[in-house]
């Protein structure tokens, strides 16, 4: 069946694109809030079930007090939250479109 929407315009094109871009970088900022919320949650739900998982995250994330360590850890923890963001963005993109 042929596809019966117009092709974009490139105004229409870059519009979308910057749209896309600011959704992406929003939906990251928020993913890594989030994250830190949930990692000082952590003690809070160790101290609630009795069990120490949420202690052994920590102590992970901690790298044993290497900063470089834990700057690749936040590293790699924002890129995970950017890759997701992208993720997120492009699924919704497909609903929208799907949709309409």
């Amino acid at each position: 069946m042929p596809d019966k929407r117009h092709p974009p315009t490139a105004a229409g094109s870059l519009g979308r694109t910057l749209l896309k871009t600011l959704c992406t970088v929003a939906l990251t900022a928020l993913l890594i809030a989030l994250l830190r919320e949930g990692l000082s949650l952590l003690p809070w739900v160790d101290r609630k079930t009795g069990q120490h998982a949420g202690a052994a995250v920590l102590q992970v994330l901690a790298a044993d007090g290497n900063a470089s360590q834990q700057q690749m850890i936040a590293a790699g923890l924002m890129v995970l939250c950017f890759l997701l963001a992208i993720v997120l963005v492009r699924w919704g993109e497909r609903l929208l479109d799907r949709s309409r």
